[in-house]
This record gives structure tokens, C-alpha cells and sequence, in this order.
């Protein structure tokens, strides 16, 4: 069979898709996708294009060129997963679905499964052995040079993909040759759960922690701040770095301050910040917008003095809009908000020698 460079890359594709389909590759996998790609004619640089476009995720498997060259590429797929054990539930899923799509029915697919199991029982694979890089040939469950074992296990199959916990805060990482790399590597072995992968030729990390462990988790962040693979999960679902993070910068100048309190609230800087937090940037000056928000009316027994009525959830929605990047800071507190703005008058009588005045602008 002939194929262009395309149908090489998905050729291939579909077989390291369902390698992938348990998250892992062992060796022999890896032997048995080699053999696949010198079988097909293609370079390895194909099988490079291929892997990649499996390894960012958005991948599925699609048909490739003829009926004939379909069925071969199953058989492939089918030969990949029974050379490291028996057809689990989702490489299943994933055959029965590439069939479907190819027009082979149950009992096709089952004489195809047969096939395969014969194609593994007659290969003589050569693999490496992981402990002392020995070639070794045919089906060994140990290598014949050092002893250790070949055959599938947890400490030799190369994890493909991270799995996110569904609860708590995850990072993501890739290796780095940044400076404060192994410092962060280090930092993130001793959190909750530590695990990593093989992913574009690249080893990627994860660092989990409990809902109630955020400051590791920003300590983490502050260590990988010169790194630019890195990703943060909460509950499962990806958050943007900056939006978790931003208060990270302002946090570590608190921990350096002369009195940490008085720094939140604006003080090394001259500035009066009622909330708590200087990142509001709303502070208590006869210049400040906020001020401004809300309106006049008429008060009095006759209605002839002027008051002014404070916006107040106007300005809460400000305060919101402001702090909204740094709501993650373990130093902000709310509460102290809400307090600040309940203690805060309602309205005020303006009169020429009252304790407010105000400007009018022309």
C-alpha cells in the first residue's frame, strides 16, 4: 500500500490514540508503534508529527484513505493493544467505534480481534530493557542480562496523560531549565499528591492540594514564576494563572513590610484605604470618583437643605470589580469590606460649615 505523508501521520494517529487509551506506554507498546511505522514506509519525523497531534488532547480517530487501508490500520490498532495484555473496556469502545465508521460489523471486528492475538502470539518484538538498556528479543518477561522484568508493569509503563482530581487545587508544570526550576520541582514532591508524564518528549508534573491548603499552592506559583509551561486546575476545571494568582506579586512585598497590616491598608504609601486592601484603589481623598457616586436631594422640615445620597451598591460593585483579581489573597478579608461600607453614612446634609463639603464641576 502507498501513502502520502498525511495519511501516514493519521495512520499512525489512530494507533498511538489507542496506546494512549490507558494513559500509559510500556515498552512493548512502544516496540510494536516502531514496527507499525517501518511497516508503513514512514519517517520517524511522520510518527513525531503523529504523536503530537494525539498528545494535545483534541485528537479522535478518523479514517484514512481506502477500505483496505483502514481495515489494515485496525488491525494495527487491534495488534498495539494486545501486545501488552487483553483489550480493556475503552480500547473496546474505541475499535467498535473506528468499525462503525469503516463498515465492519461485530463479527468482522471479532475475526479481526482473533487476528491480532495470533499476529501477537507469533511476534518476536525487540525491546529495551529498562534497567540496563539490553536489546532484548522475542517475548521475555525478564531480561536476560540484569534479571529485572520486561513484561508490562506499573514501574516501566511511561504515564502519557495527568489525571486532574475533581476536587482542590492543581499545577500543572513542564520541565524547565529555568533557575528556580528545581527548587519548584522539589516544593511540589511534598505536596498531597505528586505525579507526572511523558508528553512531547517533555516530562510534565502535577502538584495537588486540598481546598485548604491555598497557601502551598501559591508558594508553588511565587517558585514558578519564571517558568512559562504551567497551568492551574480548581475543582477540576482550568482557571487562568493571573486571575488565581495576581495577588501573589503583593502578598510577598507584605511579608517583607516593616508592619504587614498597615501595609494592606495603604500606609507605606501615605495613603488612607479604608478596606483593607491598597489593590482597591479606592482610597479616602476629597478627589476620589467613588465619592461621586450617587445624588442630591431635597431635605429638611422645608424641604430647603440639599443631601446627599451615597450609591452604596455601586460603590460595593466597584470594590468587587477591583479586587475581583485578588479575591485568592489569603489577606483579604470581605467581611472587613462589607463592615467598612455598612459603617459608612447613607447620606450626608450639606451644609457651608458642616463636616462634609463638596465641588462642583464646571
Amino acid at each position: 500500500m502507498v501513502f502520502t505523508e498525511q495519511e501516514q501521520i493519521t495512520y499512525l494517529a489512530n494507533v498511538i490514540f489507542l496506546a494512549h487509551a490507558d494513559a500509559s506506554l510500556s515498552p512493548r507498546e512502544s516496540a510494536a508503534i516502531e514496527e507499525i511505522r517501518t511497516g508503513i514506509g514512514a519517517k520517524k519525523s511522520v510518527l513525531n508529527s503523529a504523536a503530537r497531534a494525539v498528545e494535545s488532547g483534541q485528537y479522535a480517530p478518523v479514517t484514512v484513505g481506502s477500505f483496505a487501508v483502514n481495515v489494515s490500520n485496525l488491525g494495527d490498532m487491534l495488534y498495539l493493544c494486545f501486545v501488552d495484555g487483553d483489550l480493556s473496556e475503552h480500547e473496546r469502545a474505541i475499535a467498535i467505534d473506528f468499525c462503525r465508521k469503516i463498515g465492519l460489523n461485530q463479527e468482522q471486528l471479532n475475526i479481526m480481534v482473533r487476528e491480532a492475538i495470533a499476529k501477537v502470539d507469533q511476534s518476536r518484538l525487540s525491546v529495551i530493557c529498562p534497567s540496563c538498556s539490553t536489546n532484548v528479543k522475542g517475548d521475555s518477561k525478564y531480561c536476560p542480562n540484569c534479571g529485572n522484568p520486561i513484561g508490562k508493569s506499573d514501574d516501566e509503563a511511561v504515564k502519557m496523560a495527568l489525571e486532574v482530581p475533581v476536587s482542590g487545587y492543581a499545577i500543572e508544570f513542564c520541565e524547565s531549565t529555568a533557575a528556580g526550576f528545581p527548587a519548584a520541582l522539589q516544593f511540589a514532591k511534598a505536596a498531597t499528591s505528586f505525579s507526572s508524564c511523558i508528553r512531547n518528549k517533555k516530562t510534565w508534573y502535577l502538584a495537588v492540594w486540598t481546598e485548604g491548603d491555598f497557601s502551598k499552592v501559591s508558594q508553588l506559583a511565587q517558585l514558578l514564576s519564571g517558568i512559562r509551561n504551567r497551568k492551574c486546575y480548581h475543582n477540576g476545571t482550568e482557571v487562568s494563572w493571573d486571575e488565581v494568582f495576581g495577588f501573589t506579586w503583593c502578598a510577598a512585598n507584605r511579608d517583607t513590610a516593616y508592619r504587614p497590616i498597615e501595609y494592606c491598608f495603604g500606609k507605606d504609601e501615605n495613603r488612607v484605604n479604608p478596606w483593607g486592601c491598597k489593590q482597591a484603589r479606592m482610597d479616602w481623598t476629597e478627589w476620589a470618583n467613588w465619592f461621586s457616586y450617587g445624588q442630591f436631594r431635597r431635605g429638611g422640615l422645608l424641604k430647603g437643605s440639599n443631601i446627599w445620597v451615597f450609591d452604596k451598591e455601586r460603590i460595593r460593585h466597584e470594590l468587587m470589580t477591583a479586587l475581583h483579581r485578588f479575591r485568592y489573597c489569603p489577606h483579604l478579608r470581605l467581611k472587613l469590606v462589607d463592615a467598612v461600607l455598612h459603617a459608612f453614612p447613607d447620606e450626608v446634609e450639606v451644609t457651608p460649615k458642616g463636616a462634609w463639603k463638596y465641588s462642583r464641576a464646571l
